[in-house]
């Protein structure tokens, strides 16, 4: 009898998976899944910057943290004065930020990011420490071809103070 509570409760369960999308697990300013603005990000954003992927350094565990090191190149910077080399951290959980295609690092693809430096530097490994994370990852942040000429205006507008 037991059993076959068991099996009711899979099936049920899995009959209800494919019906919920997979989403990241954003808050921002304490409100989860919050739509933000470019003009609210680039705010908040010690830089925002247009980036190449050069590299990436994954760190794959069962018995901590999983995470990603990407090595960026900045192409554009909007906000702030980056060094021409950047790297940008990442968890690999459910709230993480990725510069993915499949599953491998998106080598060469070019990104629209806002960043802040890493939060919580003595938590994170020390290969991170002065590294940069993305403020909001389900915000503006995204890959460049995806970013439209509005927008391209607006944040060329914002960089000169407009």
């Amino acid at each position: 009898m037991l059993m076959r509570w068991i099996k009711l409760i899979v099936c049920s369960t899995f009959a209800i998976l494919p019906t919920y999308s997979v989403h990241a697990l954003c808050i921002y300013k304490g409100q989860m899944y919050a739509k933000t603005t470019l003009l609210q990000e680039f705010h908040d954003a010690r830089w925002v910057v247009r980036v190449k992927v050069v590299a990436a350094d994954n760190h794959w565990s069962d018995e901590d943290e999983s995470w990603t090191l990407y090595h960026l190149q900045v192409i554009t910077a909007f906000k702030g004065k980056p060094q021409p080399r950047i790297e940008l951290f990442t968890y690999r959980n459910s709230g993480g930020f990725y510069l993915d295609k499949g599953m491998n690092a998106d080598l060469g693809g070019e990104y629209l990011l806002f960043l802040d430096p890493v939060s919580n530097q003595e938590k994170v490994s020390s290969a991170a420490r002065n590294a940069t994370e993305v403020n909001y990852a389900c915000g503006q942040s995204k890959a460049w071809n995806e970013v439209s000429s509005a927008d391209q205006e607006h944040l060329a507008d914002l960089s000169q103070g407009k």
